[in-house]
């Protein structure tokens, strides 16, 4: 006799308890899996400030000084400007012709490029194309891929320029900034340059390149984040401030303590804000690279007057850095 064998299929329950078992497991894996992509990305964005620190100390093995901040201005012979960036006026003619233009206002960000297996782009003729090329050491992975905006790439790095700033470019030879003295170790470009014996604080205890504090709604608009990244001039696209605070017209005052980039300012366009401070997208705090090359992770949490003595290269302060 044939036999035939009803083959039993699942009820809804167990399907819906099966689903219920894979939901769970999801729930549980999404935030694992997150952790670790973040880890990687912290750890590349620690990289890129390792990079950036051998770069600015091969630079001064090979010069017997840090690079140049950058400015606003022109070349001599053209008339000056003190905004908003270095411009040479006869970069299309040079340019049209093969030849660069005068860089000489660009930022550190440009001098470092040879230094930072960039050679090539260093050496690019046209100005717009220099502009419009990212490099993927200037981006934290945390924060955003290297990106465009209108033609010009940017950086999530910035320099240090010490516990006081002022926007703009004084006179040559200028030794205060319009607000203090200049005690960082990011300079502009036409101020006597920075050396290793300047920094008196001690390297390990002197921060030089740190992550900058940037809202995620207001990247490539920010005043910080607005102009191309090898040539802004002197402005928070460059270098931040780690002392005392800045006021703005509608938020109030603003600490210049390292923070997150989710608490960072972000007025409603077409009103912006010139962000003077350090942060980052990571949680709980940001990387920096100290004078001596070496990165750390600094937390949110470090006080404003340690923050401050970490900003200073001559300070004489007491540096309670972890």
């Amino acid at each position: 006799m044939t036999r035939f064998w009803k083959r039993k299929g699942f009820t809804l329950i167990e399907l819906l308890v099966v689903i219920a078992i894979i939901a769970v497991l999801v729930g549980l894996l999404v935030p694992a899996v997150q952790k670790v992509r973040e880890a990687a990305n912290r750890m590349s964005c620690s990289n890129n400030l390792k990079q950036i620190g051998l770069a600015y100390h091969n630079y001064h093995d090979t010069n017997n000084k840090f690079p140049p901040g950058g400015r606003d201005g022109r070349p001599g012979g053209q008339a000056n400007q003190n905004c908003c960036n270095w411009n040479d006026i006869n970069y299309t003619a040079l340019n049209n012709a093969g030849q660069q233009d005068n860089r000489d206002g660009y930022n550190w960000r440009y001098w470092i490029l040879p230094f930072i297996e960039q050679d090539n782009l260093y050496k690019v003729v046209k100005r717009a194309d220099l502009y419009a090329t990212p490099v993927k050491t200037y981006y934290c992975p945390t924060r955003r891929s290297p990106t465009v905006y209108n033609g010009s790439a940017r950086c999530d790095y910035n320099g240090n320029a010490g516990t006081s700033f002022a926007n703009g470019t004084p006179l040559d030879g200028s030794a205060g900034d319009g607000s203090g003295v200049l005690n960082g170790v990011v300079v502009r470009s036409n101020v006597s340059p920075i050396t290793l014996s300047s920094i008196t604080d001690g390297t390990s205890n002197t921060m030089l390149i740190a992550e900058k504090w940037l809202h995620p709604a207001q990247q490539g608009r920010d005043g910080g984040d607005n102009e191309v990244w090898c040539n802004a001039g002197w402005d928070e696209c460059v270098v931040r401030i780690g002392g005392g605070t800045y006021n703005h017209p509608t938020l109030g005052v603003i600490p210049r303590t390292p923070r997150a980039d989710s608490d960072a300012p972000n007025p409603t366009p077409p009103a912006t804000i010139w962000n003077q401070s350090f942060g980052s997208s990571h949680a709980g705090g940001l990387n920096c690279v100290t004078c001596d090359g070496s990165v750390r992770f600094t937390s949110f949490t470090i006080t404003p007057n340690t923050w401050a003595a970490y900003c200073s290269r001559n300070g004489g302060e007491v540096n309670n850095m972890p």
